[in-house]
């Protein structure tokens, strides 16, 4: 029965959907000492249950929440959660964050912090920024922030005040936001990054992903606003060797394509780690073109690529580019975006040929 595979003290890691758990639950769990990583979905506590639960949280070092429905702090005020380094909150109701703020600034060990999926007030965005700068978390160095909530000064103050950046994923439709002060608040930790997710719905082109393309030799994941082709293609060569993310939108203006393609090439066939790349085009954007005409042979060295993007571009492909990539990119397991925009039939040929390869496409 479940009482006795929770009893399993062997248990390092758990997740589970948790409302209305039997009170003997709770404190079957809180006898399991190796549980270190718990993730909770749901979580409804009675009353008499809330001090076994904080009680277990001084033993975890990852703890994960997604709607959460806890209102009483019980002791949790009067006390102290040291081996937490990773807490994920998501969806949170904004009458609970501010409790939420409370148990954050008693994890005094955090390392990596997530607040996603929209939650998050004005209110709850400010007090966490003060407690950023604050010091209260001195060894935070990854940070996740995926609300359009935040603005852009609250997320200024956070980089700003953080010891050491490895990891950094955040929202900002702010204009000219990216171009910025952030630039600079970042520099200092070029030499650390590896994660830097950097999304927006503003669609102008900034030059900021050549700067990061080439001063950050440990990135491994990024996406970045827009860049125009001839910043890439006139650029120093990129240097994140490591890098096996990318989703980044290169846009010609004008009819300079035929010029400047081979050298955008260039610079993606250094990526020889790739494995998931992001080149979609927004509305009537002339991106990258994957004909062999215009130097896709350039990038038979991405032979661990996996997935390819390339969502609302003009891609004219044919039989030679599908040939190809079946010789050059044989990792690939997912193509989404059409193949062909001018010749339908060609198009639902080519596809057939990927799904009878076993790549499968949307």
């Amino acid at each position: 029965g479940m009482k006795e595979w929770v009893l399993d003290s062997s248990v390092t890691r758990l997740s589970l959907l948790a409302s209305n758990l039997n009170p003997v639950f709770w404190s079957a769990l809180s006898g399991v000492r190796h549980l270190k990583d718990l993730s909770l979905w749901h979580l409804d506590l009675r009353r008499s249950d809330f001090d076994t639960f904080w009680q277990l949280c001084t033993h975890l070092e990852r703890l994960e929440m997604s709607y959460p429905k806890l209102t009483d702090p019980g002791n949790m005020l009067s006390m102290e959660f040291p081996s937490i380094k990773e807490f994920k909150l998501r969806y949170v109701d904004y009458e609970v964050e501010i409790f939420f703020l409370k148990f954050m600034q008693r994890c005094p060990s955090l390392t990596s912090l997530w607040v996603v999926d929209d939650m998050g007030t004005l209110e709850f965005f400010s007090l966490f920024s003060e407690l950023v700068a604050a010091k209260t978390w001195p060894h935070l160095h990854s940070i996740t922030i995926a609300s359009y909530r935040i603005t852009g000064d609250n997320l200024l103050k956070i980089i700003g005040s953080m010891q050491q950046i490895t990891a950094l994923d955040i929202d900002c439709d702010e204009p000219n936001f990216f171009a910025s002060s952030f630039m600079e608040l970042l520099r200092p930790h070029f030499s650390n990054i590896r994660v830097l997710h950097l999304r927006t719905n503003v669609h102008t082109t900034i030059p900021i992903a050549q700067e990061i393309l080439t001063s950050c030799p440990l990135l491994e994941q990024l996406t970045a606003p827009p860049i125009d082709a001839s910043v890439v293609a006139e650029g120093n060569p990129w240097v994140c060797m490591r890098l096996q993310e990318l989703r980044l939108m290169v846009v010609y203006k004008g009819l300079t394509l035929a010029h400047l393609q081979p050298l955008v090439f260039d610079q993606l066939a250094r990526l020889i780690l790739l494995e998931v790349w992001w080149t979609y085009a927004h509305r009537r954007d002339k991106v990258l073109d994957l004909t062999l005409e215009n130097g896709l042979g350039k990038l038979s060295t991405l032979r661990s690529l996996r997935y390819i993007n390339f969502k609302n571009s003009s891609q004219e492909m044919g039989q030679q580019e599908i040939d190809w990539i079946f010789e050059h990119w044989t990792n690939l397991e997912r193509v989404v975006g059409a193949l062909n925009k001018r010749n339908i039939i060609l198009d639902m040929t080519l596809k057939a040929q990927l799904k009878r390869h076993g790549i499968k496409r949307r």
